[in-house]
């Protein structure tokens, strides 16, 4: 048991002010595998460290649950009536769970996200929606904020590919409601009058509920993706409203978008900053690009064939994983549903809440050598079979692990990898001020996220480069970047 200097509030506030963050300091200066917090009421936290201790949880998900703690966090995000709070929070654990709303509807998503038919359709909305916002950069010298340019390019083309043409996203009220949403989800967590302590996110989360209820009541998600279908047709066949089935759409969109912007906005940096590495992505995305011509000018255009990205350019892959290694904040939560002795060691009494943060394995020199606090993504193309990949395996989790391991890795994946190609194929991009890249600082105290926020947005100026004068992404049947 890690008791705090200050009783019981010390780790409320260390959690508050540094999210995950506090559990690595805690990991590092103490060295255990597992150990214990106390909260207010008598009750403790266990915190798991180790890719043993984390392994043996993912495998006995019945006795560490994921989806009860999941219900409660959906409550308290989503405002929904009492009906709605009794079927999402019912059910959640025992004999019957199966038949609950949140074994269903994670089926599904699991289901309607896996590699094939349902996310290619997805995969390819989203990269010819994101190459177009691309290509309004072309033919001038444009000065972008990243992470708001990322905020509404990744916005649009994954709420698109999710939503299809009713898309509510497509309403700037609705897409400004969500981030003012998203940016307050720390807050509405613990906030017990959310509209008085609150009222930038309570007013945020109120327009795009608005917007998406307007967007179930017309039918527009019958043109949507499986997941939208899959999703509605779980929370209609248990009795749900239009309205708390929009309430539960703005709370299911973190998972879509609140990650794979920072992610990206990092991955834009460290390649940008570095020419080196930018030169050597190119190479290699070049490699794998298909010349031809554009159906519509007839000037010369490549096709990057997104089945290829992944497999034949490791090196584009390494970035993706090494940022997320770098910048990964998240913390995967569990409810212990029975007493259980956990690798025949520990103890864990019902009740228990565990906590498995990711960057505690991340952050760690042990599996990740001494330059672990440096961006280096060649780590990750070292021989598969040596002793330093398969220690790095066992302690990389950005998606989390076991069932419930992110249903939406393989989508976000797609578009970041697919994306970033795009992105450094047909684009310079500089500091506005002719100055350095400078790191921006980060945090990740915002609760509900993976990967770290930048604490500050920053200028850069983005111009075309005539590498040839169109890129687009390409598919065929049964093609996406998985």
């Amino acid at each position: 048991l890690i008791k705090s200097r200050v009783p019981i509030l010390g780790h409320i506030v260390g959690i508050y002010k540094h999210g995950s963050r506090h559990f690595t300091w805690i990991a590092q200066k103490t060295g255990l595998p597992i150990y214990l917090l106390p909260v207010i009421g008598g009750g403790r936290i266990a915190i798991a460290n180790t890719p043993e201790v984390l392994s043996a949880i993912d495998k006995n998900p019945t006795a560490v649950a994921f989806t009860p703690l999941a219900a409660l966090v959906i409550k308290k995000l989503s405002g929904l009536s009492s009906a709605g709070n009794k079927i999402i929070c019912g059910k959640t654990a025992g004999p019957d769970r199966h038949e609950g709303y949140m074994h269903i509807l994670s089926k599904g998503v699991h289901s309607t996200l896996a590699p094939g038919r349902s996310l290619d359709a997805v995969t390819s909305i989203v990269a010819y929606d994101l190459n177009d916002s691309i290509h309004e950069l072309h033919g001038k010298t444009t000065r972008i904020h990243v992470l708001h340019w990322f905020h509404h390019a990744f916005g649009i083309s994954s709420t698109d590919g999710i939503y299809g043409p009713g898309n509510p996203f497509k309403d700037p009220k609705v897409e400004a409601g969500f981030w003012a949403f998203d940016d307050s989800i720390s807050d509405l967590l613990i906030s017990p009058i959310t509209r008085l302590t609150c009222p930038s996110g309570h007013k945020g989360r109120a327009d795009a509920w608005a917007g998406f209820e307007k967007y179930f009541a017309n039918g527009d998600h019958e043109q949507g993706s499986d997941l939208t279908k899959s999703r509605y047709k779980t929370a209609a066949g248990l009795g749900m409203n239009n309205l708390d089935i929009a309430k539960l759409e703005v709370t299911m969109i973190i998972g879509i978008l609140t990650n794979t912007v920072p992610t990206i906005f990092w991955a834009v940096y460290y390649v940008y900053r570095d020419s080196s590495l930018l030169e050597k992505l190119r190479e290699e995305i070049s490699a794998v690009a298909i010349r031809g011509k554009n159906e519509k000018t007839g000037a010369p255009a490549w096709t990057l064939p997104t089945s290829t990205l992944k497999g034949k350019c490791p090196l584009l892959t390494a970035v993706i994983n090494e940022t997320l290694r770098h910048r990964t904040c998240g913390i995967s939560s569990r409810m212990v549903t029975e007493d259980f002795v956990l690798n025949n060691k520990y103890l864990l009494k019902k009740g228990t809440v565990c906590e498995l943060p990711n960057n505690v394995l991340h952050s760690n020199e042990a599996y990740w050598g001494p330059t672990v606090n440096e961006f280096d993504p060649t780590r990750f193309l070292k021989d598969a079979s040596s002793k330093e990949a398969r220690m790095a395996r066992g302690a990389f989790r950005p998606f989390g692990g076991g069932v419930s391991r992110c249903a939406g890795q393989y989508q976000a994946m797609s578009q970041m990898i697919g994306g970033l190609a795009l992105l450094i194929m047909s684009n310079d991009c500089a500091p506005a001020d002719g100055g350095e890249w400078k790191f921006p600082s980060a945090h990740g105290h915002t609760i509900a996220a993976a990967v770290d926020l930048p604490s500050t947005d920053f200028d850069r100026e983005a111009s075309y480069i005539d590498l040839c004068s169109h890129w687009h992404p390409g598919f065929s049947d049964g093609d996406g970047l998985t």
